[in-house]
């Protein structure tokens, strides 16, 4: 008889103490980034102060997205908008939702960052943006791929992060510091591996490492042409590039139909990697692809 007057009064206990953890997770401050790499900035950031909203979510291209209902009910409760900028969808929807939430703080994560620009799709010919130039149409987005950039963006998440809420000022401070240790760890090991590459160019089927190449001295040359899978003239060029600069790696993300890769990979006899920009995991992605990049010399 104890027994079961035991189980019966710990049922509700357990009952209680899961709705207090869901009523705590609920009354949590919310905050809302643009795409999942940002999410683990501001993880990392906001510890478990803050809630987080990601309005592009797994699986999902950011290129032709639009926000559903429940992500906009997310954001009207929203503290801050945290935007990468230049992302098409962000382009289309920011001003609408900064007219539809007025006093909704939006914090555009690519201040201060050294843009590249491109005369065609994202990262095709890319080139460093002028002093003072910030939006506009051609500048490639994937910034975040960088762990120099990746140094501001934490900065200027930790900011806005203090705005949405002063009293987290002394926890963000202190994250700050342990994850710009953290990204200037990786980046001498990443110096240090990639020191002795010879080889240093490499295909990728979307262009989404123009700001690790640019970092490290390498040479990225696209797929897609013009934002298009590559045409029969730009497939040949590909393939004389990979001969003179002797490429042996197509990387392409794993959103993306490997078919063109594939095709190109028996004509070079190059290996294709797959990788995850869009990973919500941000740091073990590049460290992946520190490891993925250090082995071209192998192959």
């Amino acid at each position: 008889m104890m027994k079961k007057l035991l189980v019966f009064l710990f049922i509700p206990i357990l009952f209680v103490t899961g709705c207090k953890t869901k009523q705590a997770e609920d009354n949590k401050p919310v905050v809302t980034v643009t795409i999942l790499p940002l999410q683990y900035f501001a993880e990392q950031l906001a510890g478990d102060h803050f809630r987080v909203n990601v309005m592009v979510p797994p699986g999902v291209s950011h290129h032709n997205y639009d926000p559903n209902p429940r992500q906009l009910q997310e954001l009207e409760k929203s503290k801050a908008l945290f935007i990468n900028g230049h992302l098409g969808f962000e382009q289309a929807w920011v001003p609408r939702m900064k007219s539809n939430y007025p006093g909704l703080p939006v914090i555009d994560l690519s201040a201060g960052i050294n843009l590249i620009t491109s005369e065609g799709s994202e990262g095709e010919h890319a080139h460093e943006a002028k002093p003072g130039e910030h939006s506009h149409e051609g500048v490639d987005p994937h910034y975040w791929m960088s762990l120099t950039e990746a140094l501001k963006i934490a900065d200027n998440m930790a900011s806005g992060l203090i705005k949405a809420d002063p009293s987290c000022r002394r926890m963000v401070e202190a994250n700050l510091r342990k994850l710009n240790t953290r990204i200037d760890s990786l980046a001498a090991t990443m110096s240090t591996r990639f020191s002795g590459l010879t080889h240093r160019s490499f295909l990728i089927f979307h262009p989404a490492l123009a700001y690790f190449a640019r970092d490290y001295q390498m040479i990225q040359h696209s797929m897609e042409n013009g934002g298009k899978e590559p045409t029969a003239s730009h497939f040949k060029e590909l393939v004389d590039i990979a001969a003179t600069e002797k490429i042996n790696t197509i990387f392409i993300q794993k959103e993306y139909d490997q078919e063109n890769a594939q095709a190109l990979s028996r004509e070079i006899g190059a290996v294709i990697i797959v990788i995850d920009p869009m990973s919500p995991d941000w740091f073990a992605e590049m460290e992946q692809l520190a490891t993925k990049i250090s082995e071209m010399d192998r192959r």
